[in-house]
């Protein structure tokens, strides 16, 4: 009885298919996984790329403020302008322009479209 249980086959038909079912469904969850692995490491070094840029703009705005301050020291701004060809304008050259009111009367209307 012992040696008729053990030549006797153990799956069905059903155990089979069920068993292939799931290696493909085991086999196309692996590959979906290495897929979204993929993006992740893509997005990864892409966010990584622009972490790089950010930096870099940030490093460029501040080396640009650092200029502007330099241009703007008072005595050094000075000593340019003796060095170059600018001359200074004597004040009785100035003449001042009174600020008029903004103009009430509008202007005609040429195509004569009302009041």
């Amino acid at each position: 009885m012992m040696n008729r249980r053990r030549s006797a086959r153990n799956l069905s038909f059903g155990s089979v298919v069920f068993l292939v079912f799931v290696a493909v469904v085991l086999a196309t969850a692996g590959v979906f996984h290495a897929y979204v692995k993929n993006l992740q490491v893509q997005v990864g070094r892409k966010t990584e790329k622009t972490e790089k840029r950010i930096g870099q703009l940030e490093m460029d705005i501040l080396t640009l403020q650092m200029r502007l301050d330099e241009q703007l020291i008072r005595p050094l701004l000075r000593a340019r302008l003796t060095q170059s060809s600018l001359v200074p304008i004597p004040s009785h050259a100035i003449v001042e322009i009174a600020q008029q009111a903004p103009n009430r009367n509008p202007e005609p209307d040429l195509a004569h479209r009302g009041p």
